[in-house]
């Protein structure tokens, strides 16, 4: 499909590939990763165009259709609605769209013969294009990407960048190009629009290049990894997680014959240097030297980093509760974010605020710090220092200072060296700490602040989104940082990974309520696909019990009305039946702990037919167990009703 070949790209006097070649086949799904600055948005850029290649050669079908979604879209100033945007995918579409309604208009005015025979075309090659599902399938990447159904006649200038992204990024997925290359497509995505391109991404049928500081999706949207290191680019197959064991390997391997050969070298520069003055040794030891000279070196590819271990401390230790939320509400005029809620956070606690955007999430932060107004109470506990990490405090920077100076303001408990290897977490090397605060990036300043907020010895943080502008590199030790901080912390982030490794309970907003789940946040999310599924086959039941009643409700009887009587033997016939669906209710409970108890065996987890087949047999012992509930707990009221007759 496309090949670069022993090509090189310099840019601002440094290369950042050198000899280096990739090719890309058709239906690869491929992930590009690597440290920040390696030069992956720039490999994009080549492909796609925009810059020109000047060494080495790139070769592609001339009718290969890229797309190419990139960080510039963000400024992406467009009158267009939405709608339209995304729809000017299709350009074929579009031009026959007004062909045929230019078509329409004529004939309206003048019919003739020629004219209905091109309107005729013209539809038919629409339908066959897909023309006549294409609004709707517009509509529908726009309801996934978190769209409201409202929005979408709105112009696209009106949205913010991170919503006009998402507008770029439908326009791009409707397209469906020959080859897709995203560039951090879920920079601007909360986790269920993350979640849904995930399953967009799955039954994609052409080629993609993505690159992603996210693990969990990677693992979840690719096969292949290309990963850019010492200027040039490794290919491995596999998903992310698949590419780190591969590459373990492949270093250890690389090692091991690094060493070998140095070992051989080692050996023939020892003989070179004994037997350098004796002539009778002369044509042996110059064979040898002609061997070194010729023999091919191996060079061991050592990671593009160094090992960092930073430690946030705290200053005070705070009493067991943190923060005690009471009957706290908050809305805008009209607009309710949060009903009457309680929670409360308790020392060691590392809880995620996740969800969709636009439920409330960055404001409950805001609440729970102070910033905020809001209804009911949020008390703070004994001795508890917060400090609060958002992105509007990139405005409290001094531009003034440089970086180390910026971060030494923060506390003088740290030295030079301490503050030079925080700033180097925080993807800050060399003499870029001196650099001036006015000169650096959004992206840049929003790190700077992240890391003044986390050594300021607080015992509570509240972060949100604090992964936004690093590397995966700087999240891991971010994460492992917070994992063993003394503190506790409130945070909002969409980084699935690190959410995972750093919380211990998971807070959510919803129907307006706050929500709190007790656990890790692979096990809320299995909690969350079984109450889905349990809400699933609840809603089919009642639907089949208004449709088709097993027993009716039981009358009630109104002061109006004769109660009626039962005889005994109705009575009996009943109490039967009831003790019948008890038994059955108790076998079904026994059966499904046997069936949980299989699943958890290690010699069934590890097979996934087996884990299949007894999931299957579950869920159904499940739906009885249901179904043999509904119709105990309506037996016993009637038994209820004929004891109070």
């Amino acid at each position: 499909m496309l090949a670069l070949n022993d090509f090189s790209f310099e840019f601002a006097g440094k290369y950042l590939y050198k000899s280096a070649s990739w090719h890309i086949k058709p239906n690869e799904k491929i992930g590009l990763v690597g440290l920040n600055g390696t030069g992956k948005s720039t490999l994009l850029r080549l492909i796609s165009g925009d810059y020109e290649l000047r060494e080495g050669t790139l070769s592609k079908p001339s009718d290969l259709r890229i797309g190419f979604l990139n960080q510039d879209l963000l400024s992406m100033d467009i009158a267009d609605c939405v709608r339209d945007v995304v729809l000017s995918g299709r350009d074929d579409l579009v031009y026959l769209e007004n062909e045929i309604n230019r078509l329409i208009e004529k004939i309206e005015v003048e019919y003739d013969d020629v004219t209905m025979q091109r309107l005729a075309d013209a539809q038919e090659r629409f339908g066959a294009l897909g023309g006549y599902e294409w609004h709707a399938e517009g509509d529908k990447i726009l309801e996934g990407l978190g769209f409201p159904t409202s929005s979408l006649t709105r112009s696209l200038r009106e949205f913010s960048g991170g919503w006009r992204m998402r507008a770029m990024l439908g326009k791009l997925l409707l397209q469906a190009p020959d080859l897709l290359l995203l560039d951090e497509p879920t920079n601007h995505l909360d986790l269920p629009t993350i979640q849904w391109l995930e399953d967009y991404l799955s039954n994609y049928e052409g080629t993609y290049v993505i690159v992603s500081h996210d693990p969990y999706f990677l693992d979840r949207t690719v096969n292949r990894i290309a990963e850019v290191s010492h200027q040039q680019v490794f290919h491995y197959k596999g998903n992310y997680n698949e590419f780190l064991e591969q590459k373990e390997e492949r270093d250890a391997l690389m090692m091991r014959k690094y060493e070998n050969q140095q070992d051989f070298i080692r050996q023939q520069m020892k003989f070179i240097s004994r037997f350098r003055a004796k002539a009778s040794k002369a044509t042996a030891v110059q064979s040898r030297v002609k061997m070194l000279d010729k023999i091919e070196k191996i060079e061991v590819r050592q990671d593009e980093k160094r090992d960092f271990d930073i430690r946030f401390n705290i200053r005070v230790t705070p009493g067991k509760v943190i923060a005690d939320l009471k009957s706290v509400t908050k809305s805008y005029d009209e607009l309710e974010i949060l009903k009457t809620s309680n929670g409360q956070i308790l020392r060691g606690d590392k809880i995620a605020l996740v969800g969709a955007n636009g439920k409330g999430k960055s404001t409950l932060l805001r609440m729970v710090h102070g910033s905020e107004p809001c209804g009911g109470e949020i008390e703070l506990g004994w001795n508890v220092e917060a400090a609060f990490f958002a992105q509007h405090q990139l405005e409290a920077l001094n531009l003034k200072n440089d970086l180390l100076s910026e971060l030494a303001t923060v506390s003088a408990d740290y030295t030079d060296w301490e503050l030079r290897t925080i700033l180097g977490c925080f993807l800050f090397t060399g003499d870029e700490v001196f650099k001036k605060v006015k000169v650096l990036s959004g992206g840049e300043k929003s790190r700077l602040a992240l890391a003044k907020t986390l050594i300021t010895q607080s015992n509570f943080l509240l972060l949100d989104e604090p992964t936004n502008h690093l590397d995966m590199f700087s999240t891991s030790v971010l994460a492992e940082s917070l994992i063993d901080y003394a503190g506790s912390c409130l945070f909002v982030s969409h980084d699935r990974t690190f959410i995972s490794k750093v919380a211990n309970k998971i807070w959510w907003i919803e129907d307006g309520i706050l929500h709190e789940y007790p656990g890790t946040y692979e096990e809320y999310n299995e909690w969350m696909s079984t109450r889905k599924v349990e809400d699933t086959k609840l809603a089919k039941l009642d639907d089949g019990k208004k449709k088709n009643p097993v027993n009716p409700e039981p009358k009630v009887v109104t002061s109006a009305e004769t109660p009626k009587s039962y005889s005994k033997n109705e009575i009996k016939k009943v109490e039967d039946a009831m003790n019948a669906k008890e038994a059955e209710m108790l076998s079904l409970a026994e059966e499904k702990t046997a069936l949980e108890i299989q699943l958890h065996a290690p010699e069934v987890a590890s097979d996934f037919n087996q884990v299949a087949r007894i999931t299957e047999q579950y869920e159904s012992v499940n739906a009885a167990h249901a179904l043999a509930k509904e119709a105990y707990e309506q037996l016993f009221e009637e038994w209820m009703l004929m004891q109070e007759s």
